[in-house]
């Protein structure tokens, strides 16, 4: 059977893209902790389709109809919006030339006549490469070309992990993604898709690790009044700080500069009573290990079987209680065989 020197070269590209985006379907689904449909970086007429973080199953587009990323559905040629393919992105370029990865801009990839590239190459930290200048350039401007991100391949409405910044969160909308970052100094879990104190197990532990900043809230707050005070109810009213367990906003009216208070050491704030509380009574979505002498508390979202390691009331890392005594009891410390019926247990954030 003799095969076309040009679909030869077309099968390279599509090899080569793969290596040069850095992510195959595999790893786009490894991102999606739901269930859905992806493009597939790597050929336009294809797609897959995740569930619960893995690939579940991939597929082409039937005839001469392309896979459109954004609406989930294959598509004429001239409608299907896809992410550029590296041939595609070289094909006004001379060889020898470089170009941005359009996944990342800070990495960029060498063009020649057949596909090929010699490795993948990086800006220095806080520059990214310009197609136009062919050289690293500052950053402080943004990214000097179009660049596609994960959401490219995602549909319009999807919330993603960021692949280039572990704890942070996309927003994907037309194919492009807006950066989110939780609240409270917590990191975002992809595979849950909740915010949480503590690294996720699969972040990297090396320095291009998004680390949460951890700062105390403002004394004052001029604008918290105005957004959350409760018209329905006069008088004093307490809103928690959006950052930790134990700190709050006192706010008389909405035209109220809000002062900034914290519990008494050992509570926590619980907003719908308005009052601070043991901790067991209330599942806060921050640090819970803020403000409490404990070196052990009940991590959110479990049912009690798993439970945070803090030092210096900073949560370090999660455990989980082992299958003899799957149950963690938040005031003796200790993992048993009995469900604790605290509040902390059946409340979900």
């Amino acid at each position: 059977m003799k095969v076309s020197s040009r679909w030869l070269r077309l099968v390279l590209l599509a090899v080569q893209l793969w290596q040069v985006c850095g992510l195959s379907l595999e790893q786009l689904c490894n991102y999606c902790p739901g269930s859905g449909y992806v493009g597939d970086p790597g050929d336009c007429k294809s797609w897959g389709y995740c569930k619960n973080n893995k690939l579940a199953a991939r597929g082409q587009c039937q005839d001469d109809l392309y896979y459109d990323s954004l609406s989930g559905k294959c598509d004429k040629a001239h409608l299907a919006r896809c992410a550029p393919q590296h041939w595609e992105l070289c094909a006004g370029r001379r060889s020898g030339e470089y170009v941005a990865d359009p996944l990342d801009c800070r990495a960029y990839n060498k063009c020649d006549n057949v596909g090929n590239h010699d490795g993948l190459r990086l800006c220095a930290e806080g520059f990214v490469f310009s197609n136009r200048l062919q050289t690293c350039v500052s950053s402080a401007s943004g990214c000097p070309q179009e660049t596609f991100s994960i959401c490219a391949y995602m549909q319009s409405g999807s919330t993603v992990g960021d692949p280039l910044n572990c704890g942070l969160y996309l927003e994907c909308e037309g194919g492009r993604g807006t950066r989110r970052a939780c609240t409270g100094a917590r990191y975002y879990n992809y595979k849950t898709l909740r915010c949480q104190p503590t690294q996720p197990e699969y972040c990297p532990n090396d320095a291009s690790n998004y680390r949460p900043v951890k700062h105390p809230p403002p004394a004052v707050d001029v604008s918290v009044c105005g957004r959350f005070y409760d018209d329905d109810h006069s008088g004093v009213q307490l809103i928690s700080d959006g950052l930790t367990c134990h700190g709050y906003y006192q706010c008389s009216s909405k035209h109220f500069v809000g002062k900034w208070h914290s519990c008494p050491h050992g509570t926590h704030f619980q907003w719908w009573t308005q009052r601070c509380v043991t901790p067991d009574a209330y599942s806060c979505p921050y640090d819970r290990c803020g403000n409490l002498n404990s070196t052990f508390v009940t991590a959110i979202n479990t049912g009690c079987t798993q439970y945070v390691h803090c030092y210096n009331q900073i949560a370090q890392n999660i455990i989980e209680c082992p299958e003899a005594y799957p149950y963690f009891d938040e005031r003796r410390s200790v993992c048993s065989k009995y469900f604790p019926n605290y509040i902390v247990c059946y409340m979900e954030n």
